[in-house]
């Protein structure tokens, strides 16, 4: 926005810096309020040694094992791969399938879009979902594009048993 005159600002451009200003501040309140959300679909990010290119700028985990690290060790966790574009389709089934799962392992969802080095490097690029089950930081399961809660708590549920009731595959 450049005022008429170079010295005097315009009231359109106070007002538009007004608004600027106020959606920073919404969309900042937005993030605290996933971060802080016990039950927030997106990872919450820490600041990492990474630069950033702008002071808004999400920090970025640099491998799988420092999301990994970020849950207890007593449970395994379930990695979810989800494309931006299908996260409103998605996010209640993922949510349900998290709450059911909560005794047995912890899910974490991560953005395509956010990782996508990360998602290419453990083929969850392509399709979304993509989930991965981690359990002492070594993938155990994969699960591509299911979107039923039922599914998906079947499927993982079945390798996130206690000692001496761990799932065998029949042959």
């Amino acid at each position: 926005c450049s005022p008429a005159y170079p010295l005097e600002p315009s009231y359109s451009c106070a007002n538009s810096n007004i608004k600027m200003k106020s959606t920073i501040i919404a969309g900042l309140a937005a993030v605290a309020t996933l971060s802080c959300s016990a039950h927030a679909f997106a990872p919450v990010s820490l600041p990492s040694t990474a630069s950033s290119a702008s002071a808004l700028s999400m920090a970025k985990y640099n491998s799988m094992d420092e999301i990994i690290d970020l849950f207890p060790e007593d449970k395994p966790v379930l990695i979810n791969f989800y494309d931006a574009n299908t996260e409103n389709e998605i996010k209640n089934d993922v949510f349900r399938a998290k709450t059911l799962l909560k005794d047995r392992c912890t899910v974490c969802s991560i953005k395509q879009q956010d990782y996508p080095e990360l998602a290419k490097l453990w083929d969850a690029a392509d399709k979304t979902p993509s989930m991965i089950l981690f359990e002492d930081g070594k993938p155990k399961m994969r699960l591509y594009e299911e979107t039923h809660y039922l599914e998906i708590v079947a499927k993982v549920g079945k390798y996130c048993r206690p000692a001496g009731e761990e799932h065998t595959e029949v042959v």
